[in-house]
């Protein structure tokens, strides 16, 4: 059984704090993070242009990055629905982009809690002004649409996940080929300021939508076929967000919940599981195995697992 829980490695300036916590508020996966080694692995976010979660899920579905895009771009069909005209599936979503007084950040696009009429109305707005731009657009979901680009632009993005909460400067692309993308965007943008919706949304206390964010770039290709895994996705969102009292509130759940269940008489897996555990910048996969015949009668010997918890991988 493969095990994958995107968010379980904290950021590094708060890891060894929380590694003495585990213990108690975690002790199954404590214990397994004491019997097994890891095999500690660095995530370069810039350099795939996603999360390491949704880097997983692509390398699971098959994709192989294409000349002169990033390993993010293979989210376009991944997360298009099955769409499959042949065509590069790039992806705008809709999102909130806060300003600050010297940067802009990318709110987290996990609660903007968008509703589909809210979406239809800020589509029949926006609509108009893809005329005669060379853009298309394409409703899929409340949360996101699909863009047809002009031919000849394929620029290099991340996901929106990957870019949020850190300094857009440092992703928003200024050259000249981009310039009709970030012409039809401020017009979009000015067109939803004070837009019914977004004062709707701000009655119900939720964040107005003004900006969609390009990404994707990938052509479909035929996913692989692969194991079954159990991904908990509980540790993602409070770990993005740095809230480390609901990301250990939510740890000792999740390991009450699906790993206690799993743990033999002396708390290892009564059968064999991988472990894989994400975070920002690394990620580490672990194998358990039950100990069997004369070695279930000795004590385990424990590994030093804080030493690659608390450190770069």
């Amino acid at each position: 059984m493969l095990i994958v829980i995107p968010g379980a490695l904290p950021a590094l300036p708060v890891a060894a704090e929380l590694a003495k916590l585990l213990p108690e508020r975690a002790p199954t996966l404590h214990g397994w993070l004491q019997a097994a080694p890891a095999r500690p692995e660095p995530f370069d976010l810039r350099a795939q242009g996603c999360t390491a979660f949704e880097s997983w899920q692509l390398d699971r579905a098959g994709y192989t990055p294409e000349p002169g895009l990033l390993q993010g771009a293979g989210l376009g069909p991944l997360l298009a629905g099955g769409q499959d005209d042949g065509a590069a599936i790039w992806l705008a979503d809709l999102v909130h982009l806060a300003l600050g007084t010297d940067q802009a950040t990318l709110l987290d696009p996990g609660i903007m809690d968008l509703r589909a009429e809210e979406t239809a109305a800020l589509l029949d707005t926006a609509r108009p002004l893809f005329e005669d731009t060379g853009f298309a657009v394409q409703a899929l979901s409340p949360e996101r649409w699909r863009l047809r680009l002009p031919e000849g632009l394929r620029p290099q993005t991340a996901s929106p996940m990957a870019v949020a909460g850190q300094r857009l400067n440092e992703w928003w692309r200024q050259d000249a080929a981009m310039r009709p993308w970030r012409r039809l965007l401020n017009e979009i943008q000015m067109a939803w300021h004070e837009h019914p919706v977004n004062d709707a949304r701000a009655a119900r206390g939720a964040p107005p939508v003004n900006a969609l964010w390009l990404y994707g770039g990938g052509t479909p290709w035929t996913a692989a076929s692969a194991a079954p895994a159990q991904v908990l996705t509980t540790l993602d969102a409070p770990q993005r967000a740095g809230d480390w009292a609901a990301w250990l509130d939510a740890l000792a759940e999740l390991d009450a919940r699906h790993l206690r269940p799993l743990a033999g008489a002396k708390g290892l897996p009564a059968t064999p599981v991988d472990l894989l555990l994400l975070g920002d910048d690394r990620k580490a996969a672990l194998t358990l195995k039950p100990r069997g015949g004369l070695l279930a009668l000795l004590p385990a010997p424990k590994k030093n697992w804080s030493a690659w918890w608390s450190h770069p991988a």
